[in-house]
């Protein structure tokens, strides 16, 4: 759908496209973001400066649905807070802040930093839940990024696919 960018967005999606994002979120004078699809495949990266959280947010909606909202601190900014708040999305932090190195070694390929920590509180939500995404995967379901998008938001896989 999207190829991955190192700049700003490079396409918006129609609401019949809309998909399950893992964004990552490096607030800051200049504000990083990049968004995974619910299999880790990046979808969209890009860098705005000065922009407030009600611009990043239209970013977001204008390429899909947070299922979480990823920073790379511990405690997240109240920026990032404020973002997961406005989606009413889980916000996903690590124990400990990233340290430069991690954050190099997990967005090697790319060069601006404000992505690439971005991207690294993005991959790191992603492997929080990646286990149980692949088990959704190896299931013979229909609408597997919605199933994934609720086991994120929490909801028990189990209880899930005995409602459906």
């Amino acid at each position: 759908m999207l190829s991955r960018s190192s700049g700003s967005r490079q396409k918006e999606t129609s609401e019949d496209d809309n998909i399950y994002l893992i964004a990552g979120i490096d607030a800051g004078i200049k504000t990083g973001y990049a968004f995974l699809d619910l299999s880790g495949n990046l979808v969209c990266s890009g860098v705005e400066k000065d922009a407030n959280d009600e611009r990043i947010v239209r970013i977001i909606s204008s390429i899909g649905s947070p299922s979480v909202i990823a920073s790379d601190t511990s405690p997240p900014s109240h920026f990032v807070q404020k973002i997961a708040a406005r989606f009413h999305v889980r916000l996903f932090h690590p124990r400990k802040s990233l340290s430069q190195e991690q954050k190099r070694m997990i967005g090697r390929e790319i060069v601006n930093p404000h992505i690439r920590d971005a991207y690294a509180a993005a991959v790191k939500a992603y492997r929080r839940y990646a286990d149980r995404l692949r088990q959704i995967d190896r299931m013979n379901v229909p609408n597997r990024d919605e199933l994934k998008h609720l086991v994120i938001s929490g909801f028990p896989i189990g209880k899930i696919i005995r409602k459906k």
